[in-house]
């Protein structure tokens, strides 16, 4: 299948044919000997006759010590790649798969569906080489090995706490642009990350999704829904249901997303968006898009 590539700065356009994702990772090294990281993809959905991939490359310097997971929406683990951590050497790539059928759980009525979160701990022991190692998240086809879909994501800068709000603010404000049928489903899905704090009902963000035309109206508005520390929030729309009529012959819905979400205290709001069209009758996401992948610092960890 011919794959196609979005870019994606502040804002972001939904594109189609395919799944998966390529972050470049920044952040700062603030610690010495082995330095642990976590970092997180944003949500996607993974039907049956699936496999989930993720990748890591390493271009050069120490060799990175790292294990993926997943996660189901309410933060519990449901994976760890091959239960083993992995010694990625310089020049080297390392994929991890988890398929579908070997994930237990039951998933969504009629499609199997199950939607999750991915996420890489990694230990370097070279400070300052965090921002060196590329990622990717893809959901490939069992039978013939296909990514249905690729989307691209350039990380934003992290200059700091203050840059990395004004960024997440930037593209909560702007939305999302994207269009769909009758016969899928838009799924936005927000999670937020864990916090380094005690969780309080100040710090639980409270976040809802509302969809808009082109004229700028109001056509759709999810319910508003509390989103524990890890824990991530998923809200479906169909094009049917919107209060807007679709356009001639096709009944596509064009249509800008929007976000939105609460804090009662002054900590960072960094929560996590995804977007996806989901092909109703298998359960498939056929298109990704959201922000850059996160990478937080996790201070010093055990270098075996």
């Amino acid at each position: 299948m011919k794959r196609y590539i979005a870019r994606q700065v502040l804002t972001v356009k939904l594109v189609a044919l395919a799944l998966g994702t390529l972050c470049f990772l920044q952040t700062q090294v603030y610690a010495q000997e082995m330095n642990g990281y976590v970092v997180m993809f944003p949500s996607v959905g993974l039907a049956p006759g699936q496999t989930l991939r993720l990748t890591l490359f390493n271009p050069a310097g120490e060799p990175v010590r790292v294990q993926p997971q997943i996660h189901r929406s309410s933060g519990i683990l449901v994976g760890m790649g091959d239960g083993s951590v992995r010694f990625v050497q310089p020049g080297v790539f390392q994929s991890f798969d988890f398929n579908r059928s070997e994930i237990p759980l039951t998933g969504e009525e009629g499609t199997g569906r199950i939607q999750l979160r991915a996420s890489f701990l990694i230990g370097i022991a070279a400070p300052g080489t965090i921002d060196r190692l590329v990622v990717s998240m893809e959901t490939i086809s069992i039978t013939d090995g296909t990514s249905n879909t690729v989307f691209f994501g350039e990380a934003l800068p992290l200059i700091g706490d203050d840059g990395r709000e004004a960024a997440t603010q930037a593209f909560f404000a702007l939305g999302v642009l994207a269009g769909f049928v009758p016969g899928q489903t838009l799924r936005v899905t927000l999670f937020n990350p864990p916090s380094f704090e005690a969780e309080t009902p100040q710090t639980r963000p409270n976040g809802h999704v509302k969809i808009f035309d082109g004229s700028g109206n109001l056509v759709a508005q999810s319910d508003e829904a509390a989103i524990p520390s890890g824990a991530f929030r998923s809200f479906d729309f169909n094009p049917e249901t919107l209060g807007s009529p679709g356009e001639r012959g096709t009944n596509r819905q064009q249509v800008r997303i929007k976000p939105f979400f609460n804090f009662e205290s002054e900590r960072l709001s960094r929560v996590f968006a995804s977007f996806e069209i989901v092909d109703n009758r298998t359960g498939k996401t056929v298109v990704l898009s959201g922000q850059q992948c996160l990478v937080f610092f996790l201070g010093g960890i055990p270098a075996n």
